[in-house]
């Protein structure tokens, strides 16, 4: 597929000429981009539009706006928005994102709500107040932004974010996750143009007159008579929530292995002091902590390796030993293994064959590996 030049001047107009009265058109694009970025197997890719679960756009506003929210500054998110809450004069989710942040403010903050939230061990309270949260931001996202992003280059409502499947309803008897908000509050769609620039240009957008530098400075200059140090916003902007995944728990299991081997060496670890969890594919450019994402490595080979992506073909040559540790993580962890793998490797993906699982998520990886490396053009590597 071919990237129409026009398509960045669009992209650069709405940034630039859109309306400012809120932070929300900041977050959409930003919550876009990631997801395209992490997400692109829950991404289908029509002829003229491609189709993104809005669940997972919520589940980004979650990330994003928590450290705001919990902020012992107050940080506007709306044009005046004043500090205390008021009806009609807040962003219409603050309330019961207020709620939340309070119920966690004893015991952890943001890190140990994320925690909770990735291991399904939120109270009933606090799932509740998640619940209302979730239907606030859902009616936010499709009715604000959605509807009018793109209206200065277009004239028209809806004319880039368009709704294409209706949400069912999240019941107070249901725990959040990502697989329920994926399932529970439909889809939508962007034009395939907008889609290439965000995909292959998203990291650019990232730069000084970013969406998420544009976020800051909105902040800042939201209410006057608040006084906002733009290098704090940032700070709470660029926090990101997927490194608060305990490793610890995975490395917990690879220490009570009685015969281990470097997953790229292919040699004996034999001190426990030589081992480290590799990321496969480097939490630095693929922000993913997900359980098959980390196997044992050698301290030495794991410095080798460093950021650097692993090449497909070194992948498929090391695929003995990564299929022999997915499936014994399989049989420890689980459910929880089997829901990171399908989120994001392989949607949809049937464990009742174990041949046919591995190779599926094998290849799925190789993919993603000649993505980064040939596309967003991270360094490579093998031995």
């Amino acid at each position: 597929m071919k990237i129409d030049t026009q398509s960045f001047i669009k992209v650069s107009k709405i940034i630039e000429q859109d309306s400012k009265d809120t932070s929300y058109k900041f977050a959409l694009l930003r919550a876009t981009i990631d997801i395209i970025k992490l997400y692109d197997q829950q991404i289908i890719i029509l002829k003229d539009r491609v189709v993104i679960p809005t669940g997972l756009i919520i589940e980004r506003w979650l990330w994003y706006y928590y450290p705001l929210i919990d902020s012992d500054i107050f940080l506007p998110q709306k044009n005046g928005e004043p500090e205390k809450l008021i009806k009609g004069k807040n962003i219409s989710f603050r309330k019961y994102f207020v709620e939340l942040v309070n119920s966690y403010k004893t015991f952890g903050d943001f890190e140990h709500f994320y925690n909770d939230y990735k291991k399904k061990k939120l109270s009933a309270d606090v799932n509740n107040t998640l619940i209302e949260l979730i239907k606030d931001l859902h009616q936010t996202i499709t009715k604000m932004p959605m509807r009018y992003i793109g209206k200065s280059v277009t004239g028209g409502e809806y004319s880039i974010y368009k709704l294409e499947r209706e949400k069912k309803r999240l019941s107070k008897s249901d725990i959040v996750t990502t697989d329920s908000l994926i399932e529970n509050f439909g889809s939508f769609s962007i034009p395939t143009d907008y889609y290439l620039v965000l995909k292959y240009f998203g990291g650019f957008i990232g730069g000084e007159n970013s969406v998420i530098n544009n976020w800051a400075d909105f902040i800042v200059r939201a209410n006057r008579l608040i006084s906002v140090d733009k290098e704090l916003v940032l700070q709470k902007l660029f926090i990101k929530p997927e490194s608060f995944r305990d490793v610890a728990e995975v490395k917990k299991y690879y220490h009570k292995k009685k015969s281990l081997y470097c997953v790229w060496s292919g040699k004996r670890i034999e001190i426990q002091s030589n081992l480290n969890i590799d990321h496969v594919l480097p939490f630095a450019h693929y922000l993913n902590n997900d359980i098959w994402n980390l196997l044992p490595t050698l301290n030495a080979i794991n410095s080798k390796k460093s950021d650097k992506i692993p090449t497909p073909d070194f992948i498929e040559k090391r695929k003995d030993i990564i299929i022999n540790y997915w499936g014994e993580l399989h049989d420890f962890f689980d459910k929880g293994f089997e829901e990171e793998l399908r989120i994001s490797l392989v949607p949809n993906l049937d464990f009742s064959n174990n041949k046919i699982w591995n190779n599926k998520s094998l290849e799925a990886l190789k993919r993603k590996s000649e993505f980064l490396i040939d596309i967003r053009g991270l360094e490579s590597w093998a031995m």
